[in-house]
């Protein structure tokens, strides 16, 4: 049987961990327990919330709640669900380490490791040059203006993020319902 400070400390890495900047808004926390983990009811979220406040758990600063930098990671078991009542009276926190080095390891590694890559490193776009044409045969075969086809294409790339031109052409030919045969021979192969 899982301690009333495990159970706590599953709660608190399940919310947190994940989390880049290690805070929530009080608002926030009780929107992701209630509506998005369902784990809890809107009713007993703010008092779940205010009781790990007081005794240490988490920390409210100007409504950002942030767990306690001493709390050490426990992640949840697969399926894991809170038991309210271990939650609804919580026992008052009490460090098992020394502080320094488990908030450390706790923050660290909430921070994301990112490489950052130069275009040098990747090939130029073998599709690029078959560009003009696919614009042409989805413009001729849809009805659309060539200059509608790229405001669609562009539109889909802001959505989607880093999408190539040729795979957001691809997708408003596939929107208008051509033939996609017809889009991976226009398109070609890689070299």
């Amino acid at each position: 049987m899982v301690s009333e400070d495990q159970e706590i400390q599953h709660l608190i890495h399940a919310t947190f961990f994940n989390s880049a900047i290690g805070h929530l808004p009080f608002h926030e926390l009780v929107r992701m327990w209630t509506l998005d983990m369902q784990w809890m009811n809107p009713g007993s979220a703010p008092a779940i919330i205010d009781a790990l406040c007081q005794t240490g758990w988490l920390q409210d600063n100007d409504g950002e709640i942030s767990p306690n930098p001493s709390i050490a990671q426990s992640p949840p078991p697969f399926g894991w669900k809170p038991i309210l009542r271990s939650l609804t009276d919580p026992p008052v926190f009490s460090a098992q380490a020394p502080v320094g080095e488990i908030a450390n390891d706790f923050h660290d590694e909430q921070k994301p490791h990112v490489k950052i890559v130069t275009n040098r490193e990747y090939p130029p776009d073998w599709a690029e040059a078959n560009i003009r044409p696919l614009i042409s045969w989805i413009s001729l075969e849809s009805g659309l203006t060539q200059k509608e086809v790229v405001r669609r294409a562009q539109r889909k790339r802001r959505a989607l993020g880093p999408v190539t031109l040729w795979m957001a052409l691809s997708l408003v030919s596939r929107e208008q319902g051509l033939d996609m045969n017809v889009v991976t021979e226009l398109i070609g192969e890689p070299n």
